[in-house]
């Protein structure tokens, strides 16, 4: 991704939830993997890598969150969080994201809510997603795959494209957690 490139994403994250600041973001209500209520606002304090996502995902999702695990493992990160929001609520109930997430280590959690819930924080964040049926039946999720780097204050800071190299990850994953409150 071109610096400029990122630095628009950026900017419009940034501007999509200074925008919302005044529309209640803060007290959008989701559900942890452990069944637990909590509003968005309630997750400042830390910062943390937030990916849109859903369990059923052949290879995106479970790779985005596997190398953002690595990532933080390999720059020795330990203050970030990982947080997947599923973008497909009607099947990732609390105990599926619960079963899915596990394989990934307790750093990363999981949240479920109402569609109109996360309907609500994708659109701060300029997340699309859409659900496409298969032909053999059933259907998956196209979506957006950035991961919003997003300070203990609540601010998005930077953004990971799919894809990018291992190093950029740290780069930047180093940079958040090093980052001054």
């Amino acid at each position: 991704m071109s610096q400029t490139r990122r630095t628009l994403l950026k900017a419009g994250a940034a501007l999509a939830l200074a925008a919302a600041a005044g529309c209640g973001q803060d007290d959008v209500r989701l559900t942890d993997q452990n069944g637990q209520s909590v509003h968005w606002g309630d997750l400042k304090g830390r910062p943390r890598a937030v990916f849109f996502g859903f369990t059923h995902c052949p290879t995106i999702c479970p790779v985005t969150v596997w190398e953002l695990n690595d990532a933080l493992d390999k720059i020795g990160a330990t203050s970030i969080g990982i947080e997947f929001i599923t973008i497909d609520p009607e099947r990732d109930t609390p105990a599926r994201l619960g079963e899915y997430l596990s394989a990934f280590g307790p750093r990363v959690r999981g949240f479920t809510g109402s569609p109109e819930a996360i309907a609500k924080l994708a659109a701060l964040f300029d997340v699309t997603y859409r659900k496409t049926p298969l032909e053999a039946g059933g259907y998956t999720m196209d979506h957006t795959a950035t991961v919003f780097l997003v300070d203990a204050q609540g601010n998005v800071v930077d953004l990971v494209a799919y894809g990018s190299p291992p190093d950029v990850m740290q780069t930047r994953l180093r940079a958040l957690a090093e980052a001054k409150p």
